[in-house]
């Protein structure tokens, strides 16, 4: 009730900011939606910073959900853009996608984990093991599929659920399990964890998606400015 409570009151609060603004026309308000992972923590400071040294008059709020929650504030209208998976809003229509990243599923595993120096792993290579899968309000469709895989195919696991992806990479570091995540979630840090590639095809890529008829010329501006970024990278 509390985060509900809160969406409000900071929709009440942008919606005076742009009332404010309209008699400022040289400010423009951006309402960005994420879902905090390691990537975005990592990368999102500068690919920002560099948007707003060309838009220095921009005046933009983060909002974190899960990624359900980010899809539908993006078409109810209360987030302008928001980041997440390409797999993730292929059951909408309305949308329009910029693709950042591709990658692959990888296992994350403490450093010191037998595992942990392998190239690549088989889902069978987890058998027996703890095992650390998100929560499914936390799973875009290809890492659902995948921990329902692993879930029904893999034998004597033992599987914790955990509805936060920087709770997750804690745990790991803390070496209670091995969780799986698609590699442009990861950030190894390779004195705490390892990604290790598993051997799971699916496709994955990442990106930012606005309304497709979204004909604010600041949205469009952001959406390039981040692939322009995420191509220098």
């Amino acid at each position: 009730m509390g985060s509900y409570s809160n969406s409000l009151i900071n929709s009440y609060n942008k919606a005076l900011q742009r009332t404010r603004n309209s008699f400022n026309r040289e400010q423009s308000n951006l309402t960005i939606g994420i879902t905090d992972t390691p990537l975005e923590q990592a990368i999102l400071p500068e690919m920002i910073k560099a948007f707003h040294r060309e838009y220095p008059n921009c005046k933009i709020f983060l909002e974190e959900f899960d990624h359900n929650r980010l899809k539908h504030h993006l078409i109810d209208h209360d987030s302008d853009v928001i980041f997440t998976t390409h797999d993730d809003i292929t059951d909408l229509a309305e949308v329009k996608y910029y693709h950042l990243f591709s990658g692959h599923f990888v296992a994350i595993i403490p450093v010191d984990h037998h595992l942990s120096d392998r190239e690549e792993l088989e889902l069978d290579d987890l058998a027996g093991k703890k095992i650390l899968l998100m929560d499914n309000n936390w799973c875009p469709p290809e890492q659902l599929k995948l921990q329902e895989t692993i879930r029904k195919k893999v034998d004597d696991l033992d599987i914790s659920y955990v509805n936060d992806v920087e709770i997750v990479s804690l745990m790991v570091k803390a070496g209670l399990g091995i969780t799986v995540m698609p590699s442009f979630v990861a950030i190894e840090k390779t004195d705490e964890i390892k990604a290790v590639k598993l051997n799971y095809p699916a496709p994955l890529d990442y990106g930012l998606v606005c309304r497709k008829d979204e004909a604010d010329p600041l949205v469009l501006a952001f959406c390039q400015v981040m692939q322009e970024q995420a191509e220098g990278m």
